[in-house]
């Protein structure tokens, strides 16, 4: 096999390795089994970015004590339509799909429901709570905030996240319709990606350590991400990492790098859960949301363009190739895994 050639794994294959590898560095069966399941939601889709990508920094909070392996998340603040849950320094996910279920509860009596998780971990694939919410027939919304990697328009220091956003609504007989994206341009695992591999990155996405604009992912990783679509792409960054951050009480910018230099990612995720019964008929909004994508895709179409396509149509596709045809492992991450695999004794899919 090429150094450069991707190992492939069976889904089956790679969420087993990931839970046992989870499961020896002392997490409980029920929180591995849901980190495993967010990972390989990311690998399957092709976000390789938030996939197993993860798992050695994941394994290396537990090492360091960042992460809490047994956390219990628990709701410390609560009114009919809200909450604010202390994740216990939880796996992201677990503290992110207890917020999750938690919103998805409150909203089948009070309507509209927002919960807010701290003290939890980096959780990956944000799309993956707001589809657990629309399964239960609600709209799911989720912001998070992430240590500082972008710099503000027209300047040139790490002060914002990534901070995504996702929105997942909910359509009979068909998977929930979903959004999900950072608002950098690139994700900061492509610019690790890009390093590993020796590749440079596209311009105008990212700056170096000097300010100046690169391509080089090694300057990038020392410099800056750039927000995506100019002045409107800085104000959304903005303004969701102040939602996920001062708003649920938890830290942004400066004071959100120096906590994860000390161990502590204290930052916050915002879960909000919309009940359409509380405004609507359900099934005429699931039906109406069904006929307006049919009339976008069914539309003219420019030049040159043989289909229009619907957020998420890309990765359900691909998420079902790669359940038939295997997963895709880049080599430089299949080797720090299997690094991490070899000091827990942990056995490789064969």
């Amino acid at each position: 096999m090429s150094p450069d050639t991707p190992r492939v794994l069976s889904a089956t294959a790679l969420r087993g390795l990931m839970e046992q590898v989870f499961m020896t560095a002392g997490c409980e069966a029920d929180a591995a089994g849901v980190a495993s399941d967010v990972l390989l939601e990311a690998d399957l889709r092709g976000y390789s970015t938030h996939g197993l990508l993860r798992l050695p920094t994941m394994i290396r909070r537990i090492q360091s004590g960042m992460i809490n392996a047994a956390a219990r998340p628990r709701v410390v603040t609560e009114r009919a339509g809200s909450a604010l849950v202390d994740a216990d320094r939880a796996l992201g996910p677990v503290g992110a799909l207890f917020g999750a279920r938690l919103a998805a509860h409150k909203a089948e009596s009070a309507g509209t429901a927002a919960v807010g998780v701290v003290n939890g971990d980096h959780i990956c694939m944000a799309g993956y709570y707001v589809e657990q919410i629309a399964k239960t027939g609600c709209v799911g919304l989720i912001t998070t905030v992430t240590q500082p990697l972008v710099h503000p328009l027209g300047g040139t220091e790490r002060l914002l996240g990534t901070n995504p956003v996702a929105i997942a609504i909910p359509i009979r007989g068909q998977e929930p319709l979903l959004l999900d994206f950072a608002t950098s341009e690139i994700a900061y695992g492509s610019v690790l990606t890009a390093k590993a591999r020796g590749e440079q990155l596209p311009p105008g996405v990212a700056l170096g350590p000097d300010g100046t604009p690169t391509t080089d992912p090694g300057l990038a990783a020392q410099g800056a991400l750039a927000s995506f679509a100019g002045h409107k792409g800085f104000g959304l960054c903005l303004f969701l990492g102040l939602l996920a951050g001062p708003l649920l009480g938890a830290k942004v910018g400066r004071p959100l790098g120096q906590a994860v230099k000390e161990g502590h990612y204290d930052k916050g995720d915002l879960l909000v859960a919309l009940d359409p019964g509380a405004f609507t008929d359900p099934g005429v909004f699931q039906d109406s949301v069904k006929a307006h994508l049919e009339e976008v895709k069914s539309s003219r179409k420019a030049p040159g363009v043989a289909d229009i396509r619907i957020p998420g149509e890309r990765a359900r596709a691909e998420r079902a190739r790669r359940l038939r045809d295997g997963v895709p492992v880049d080599q430089e991450v299949w080797r720090e895994v299997v690094a991490i695999a070899g000091e827990l004794k942990v056995s490789l899919p064969v």
